[in-house]
C-alpha cells in the first residue's frame, strides 16, 4: 500500500500477514490484562478495513482497523503500536491513512472509544471526548470520542 520511513503500511491479505496482525493486538490490547487470545476478535472484524504496518524487517510495528457502521460513519477499533514503537508517529500514520480510506468512502464522522491513557494521543489528532464510554475488564477506563472528517 504505501512505505514511509522504512515502514510499510497495507492491508493483510496473506496467512502470515493477518497472524502478525492479530498477534499485535493480542499483545499490546490483550495479554496485558490476562485475556485469553480469542478475545482479540469480534464479530465486527468482517465489516472492517484492516491496515498493518510492518517494519524494515517484517515485524508487526501497528496495526488498526476501520468499521463501517453506517453510509455516513465509521469508527476506529483495535488500534495498537508496538510497546517500544509508541510515541514514534506510527499511531498518527495509522490515523491518518483510516481516516484518508474512510473519506474515500464518504463517511462523514469517525467515533472511538479511547482507553483513558490514550484520550489525549486522540485530542492532538483531532478527536473531541463527547463523554464516558465503558470500563474493560472492569478496570480500563473507556471514553467516547468523535470527529468530522473535511471532504
Amino acid at each position: 500500500m504505501s512505505e514511509n520511513s522504512g515502514y510499510t503500511l497495507l492491508h493483510p491479505t496473506s496467512p502470515e500477514e493477518w497472524e502478525s496482525y492479530y498477534q499485535l493486538r493480542y499483545d499490546v490490547l490483550r495479554k496485558p490484562w490476562n485475556q485469553p487470545f480469542s478475545s482479540t476478535k469480534d464479530d465486527t472484524e468482517d465489516e472492517s478495513i484492516h491496515l498493518l504496518m510492518l517494519d524494515t524487517e517484517g515485524k508487526a510495528a501497528a496495526a488498526g482497523r476501520l468499521q463501517l457502521n453506517s453510509q455516513e460513519q465509521g469508527q476506529l477499533r483495535s488500534m495498537a503500536v508496538r510497546a517500544v514503537l509508541q510515541g514514534t508517529g506510527l499511531g498518527t500514520q495509522l490515523i491518518r491513512e483510516l481516516e484518508a480510506i474512510a473519506i474515500k468512502k464518504g463517511l462523514q464522522e469517525i467515533v472511538l472509544d479511547a482507553r483513558e491513557n490514550a484520550v489525549s494521543f486522540y485530542q492532538s489528532n483531532g478527536y473531541t471526548v463527547t463523554g464516558p464510554s465503558y470500563l474493560l475488564f472492569g478496570r480500563i477506563p473507556h471514553f467516547s470520542m468523535r470527529k468530522k472528517l473535511l471532504k
